[in-house]
């Protein structure tokens, strides 16, 4: 029997979701829930930061200057302000390009259910200035996004979207209508109707972040593209435009079709019984998330045993299943922008060994080009070990060099740095990644401002304040 049938929640989820998310207050946020908040916002903002200059995002800006529309939302970095849909879908591809922003997921059978949460951020940030919010009116908004975004993932039971062709940052079309909603402080007929208007719409398609795929610069915009979306949708939805809001359980909706019946509606409405925000993880390099554990192991294995390229003979890499399909695919063997670098174990095992690094510099045209790095990207060799990373230590991964004498270095990292449950990042090394961002782009003093002002959110009366800061 399908959920829908057989989950009494499957009826009228609209009106239950914009109630939920129409009804969430400040004052019932714990104070782990609020700064949980602010250290995404810290992350976020810093990762966005370091994009600016960077391909995609100058396309992006150039588009959107050709349109030469005013409006009361910050592009950041330019300080251009511009229509609230415009900012978020800029200020977005900026903080996906790096790949670098927070993450949330868990094991499904051998792959991972992933998102990441915080690409909400900057539809919060876009229409909360927009609409005079205040700082702790942008943290409610902050913990509903990530509250919906991971409540739809662990609502997907036995196979994700991932494993069904589509990208997880569909999501984006189903969460965005509701926070703006509340942002724009529509009554729940009015969000039911945004819900239908943006689920409807925006499906993403799998091929923009595949094993077999090369990966192009629209990577950068599949959230942001929707988020632009949903903003549409909620302003249509104020002014009496209708969708259908049985979106998510009705025929043909996304249940139904998508689907084949396997959402959990029970999740959907009542959640986890604690806010999945104080669940997200952050990133300590600049690569896929569960490539962490294979990084770190062939860091550590590199600088502990002083191994330089020109000595080395073979290496293998030892991963999850999903690390192993998703970033060992050959396509990615020898990336040419940043877009795939990120996700080829083979070129971060080189420039981890090369460069003794995995940092925001090391993603250059010199760097793909290099002689050096390519050589020893033909010596990586990769294997999925299920048995030891397929579950609890997902992010782990083991780094086995042979040299050319004939001498083995063995290093596995089970629990890496970023590990939430094990191994967590700390405020200060979240401010210390915070920095290294913001330094490409700005002086300290001014990050430190910033800085000090997200630790301080809650106490703007209007955000517009806050994003006044944001121009560098």
């Amino acid at each position: 029997m399908s959920t829908t049938t057989s989950n009494e929640n499957a009826v009228h989820v609209a009106e239950k979701l914009a109630k939920y998310s129409l009804g969430l207050n400040y004052d019932e946020l714990s104070e782990k829930v609020v700064h949980e908040a602010k250290r995404a916002l810290l992350d976020t903002l810093g990762v966005t930061f370091a994009a600016k200059g960077a391909d995609a995002v100058k396309i992006m800006w150039k588009v959107l200057d050709n349109f030469n529309v005013n409006g009361t939302a910050t592009i950041i970095g330019s300080g251009k302000k511009t229509l609230p849909q415009y900012a978020a879908l800029a200020n977005g591809c900026m903080t996906r390009y790096w790949d670098y922003n927070d993450g949330y997921g868990f094991p499904m059978g051998k792959m991972v259910a992933a998102s990441h949460p915080s690409e909400i951020i900057p539809i919060c940030l876009s229409l909360g200035e927009s609409e005079n919010i205040s700082g702790k009116e942008l943290i409610v908004d902050i913990v509903l996004g990530y509250e919906l975004s991971g409540r739809i993932l662990r609502s997907i039971e036995n196979k994700s979207l991932e494993a069904r062709g589509w990208n997880m940052d569909t999501r984006a079309s189903f969460v965005s209508p509701l926070v703006c909603g509340r942002i724009l402080k529509l009554n729940v007929e009015q969000m039911e109707n945004a819900l239908g208007i943006g689920g409807s719409r925006d499906m993403v398609l799998g091929i923009l972040d595949t094993a077999g795929e090369v990966n192009t610069m629209a990577k950068n915009i599949r959230h942001a593209y929707s988020c632009h979306t949903g903003i549409l949708a909620a302003m249509l939805a104020k002014e009496g435009f209708t969708g259908p809001v049985r979106v998510l359980e009705g025929e043909k909706g996304f249940n139904e079709t998508v689907l084949n019946g396997d959402f959990n509606f029970d999740t959907m409405i009542n959640g986890l019984g604690h806010f999945i925000i104080e669940d997200a993880e952050y990133k300590p390099v600049v690569a896929s998330r569960t490539a962490s554990g294979h990084i770190f192991a062939t860091l550590e294995n590199t600088k502990k045993n002083d191994i330089h390229p020109e000595d080395v003979a073979r290496v293998d890499i030892y991963a999850s299943t999903r690390v192993s399909e998703h970033t060992g695919d050959p396509s990615k063997k020898y990336p040419f922008n940043k877009e795939s670098a990120d996700h080829s174990i083979y070129f971060l095992t080189a420039v981890a060994i090369t460069d003794r690094m995995v940092g925001l510099s090391q993603y250059t045209k010199e760097k793909y080009e290099d002689a050096g790095i390519k050589e020893l990207i033909g010596k990586v060799n990769v294997h999925a070990d299920p048995d030891t990373f397929d579950q609890h230590h997902r992010a782990g991964g083991r780094s086995v060099i042979t040299m050319k004498d004939g001498t083995i270095y063995d290093t596995t990292v089970l629990e890496p740095v970023g590990d939430n449950t094990t191994n967590p990042i700390s405020d200060e090394q979240l401010e210390e990644k915070y920095f290294d961002c913001a330094s490409r782009v700005m002086s300290r003093e001014q990050a430190e401002k910033i800085k000090d002002a997200i630790w301080n959110i809650d106490s703007f009366d209007n955000i517009r304040d806050f994003m006044e800061m944001l121009k560098f």
